[in-house]
Order: structure tokens, then C-alpha cells, then sequence
């Protein structure tokens, strides 16, 4: 399989309804991220993925809604993602965000936080039945998440247990900037389509064809 290919996994056994997947999104997304800094003992490093989120929002009419949160351990992720106690299922203006962006180091099938690493059992946990209740993907802005046999046994592992709609993520170790503008122009495009939930695929193929570096990075899409 290449990075160009769009995969499909098992069907699964959720799927809304037409009348459904013609309203649109609510204009949020929440954010977990990693304190960059603390990888390499730079406490005075202040590098997030948070104003680049901001900046976006500023062009959308109406604004994107945007929780960002720094995640370190496993623990920690659960406590904001695990159903039904988790804070994003017991908040009710948190519950309904179509989105969920990871900004972490990443190998395949793992994110790295300053911490700890969160592996594919880790991260299939703190997912589980996540699109159950509604329509939803996560994205993994991470380095190779989605990399080779393992990346894509973890996709399709995530997807199952999830029940979300799609995860993205990349094939590559990525460049910051170059990862973060094909994301920044994903989200726009995903936000400001009528339908979204059909488009997803063609959202996410043009982004690559407009966008060289998306290619060359191994954006990848899983529904």
C-alpha cells in the first residue's frame, strides 16, 4: 500500500443516517498535546500546536470553538477520553466535537509524551466505543503513527475498537511546519464542507493533490 492509498476496514456496525451526515459539524476541537520542551530538558521552550488552532478559528464563520489540553501519561489521557467518566463525555459542550487532534512524538502505532509512550493497547483503551454515541475522528499529529505493517495493523485495530468515522495521521517522520500547514488545510476544508462525513475522502485526496508536502509526508486517511 502506498501513502496515497485510501483504506477502508471492516464495515462496522454503526452508520447514521443520510439525514444525518447532511448536517454540519459543530464548529470545535479539542486538542491533547505533549510539552514539547520537556523531551529535551528545555523547560523554557514554548513551541504548541495551540495558536496555529487559533489563527484557523479566527477564519471561520462562525469561529471553531478549540479546548487544548497538555496530556503526559496514561492516566491522564483516560482521565479526559474514557467512557462514560472521562471529562470529554461528562462535559456537554465537549461531547459533540467532531474532531480530536493528538499533537505528540509518534512511532508506529505509539505516541510519545514527555513522560511515557502510549502504545497501540493504550491507545485502542482510552478510545474505546469513542463514535458510538456520535460522529467523530481523531487525528494523530504525530511523526510515522500510520508507518508500515505495524502502523496500519494499528489503524485498523483503532478503528474497530474506536468506532470512529476515521483517524489520519502520516506514514513519515514529519517536518513541524510542513505537517502543520496540510493540517491546518485539512481542518478548514473539513469544517467549511456542507457534508463533510461523505466528503471525507475527497477532502482528504485534495489535500494531497494540492499540497506537495502532504504527499511526501504520507498523509494518510482511514475510514
Amino acid at each position: 500500500m502506498t501513502s496515497a492509498t485510501l483504506c477502508r476496514s471492516t464495515p462496522l456496525a454503526f452508520r447514521p443516517a443520510e439525514s444525518d451526515m447532511a448536517k454540519p459539524v459543530p464548529r470545535k476541537l479539542v486538542c491533547l498535546e505533549t510539552y514539547w520542551g520537556d523531551h529535551r530538558q528545555r523547560v523554557f521552550q514554548r513551541a504548541t500546536v495551540q495558536p496555529f488552532f487559533e489563527g484557523l478559528a479566527t477564519q471561520l464563520e462562525p469561529p471553531l470553538r478549540i479546548a487544548h489540553r497538555f496530556v503526559e501519561s496514561m492516566e491522564h489521557l483516560a482521565a479526559y477520553t474514557q467512557r462514560p467518566d472521562g471529562i470529554f463525555w461528562r462535559d456537554p459542550e465537549s461531547f459533540d466535537a467532531p474532531v480530536y487532534y493528538l499533537s505528540f512524538h509518534g512511532s508506529p502505532g505509539t505516541v510519545h509524551t514527555a513522560l511515557e509512550k502510549l502504545g497501540p493497547e493504550a491507545l485502542c483503551s482510552a478510545f474505546a466505543d469513542w463514535g458510538e454515541s456520535y460522529d467523530n475522528l481523531v487525528y494523530f499529529g504525530a511523526c510515522s503513527v500510520f508507518a508500515g505493517r505495524a502502523g496500519r495493523r494499528f489503524a485498523a485495530r483503532f478503528l474497530k475498537t474506536s468506532r470512529c468515522r476515521a483517524v489520519l495521521g502520516y506514514t513519515t517522520d514529519i517536518d513541524w511546519m510542513e505537517s502543520m500547514l496540510t493540517d491546518l488545510l485539512f481542518l478548514r476544508r473539513f469544517y467549511t464542507d456542507a457534508r463533510p462525513w461523505r466528503n471525507l475522502a475527497a477532502i482528504h485526496a485534495s489535500v494531497r493533490k494540492d499540497f506537495a508536502p502532504a504527499r511526501r509526508l504520507g498523509f494518510t486517511l482511514y475510514t
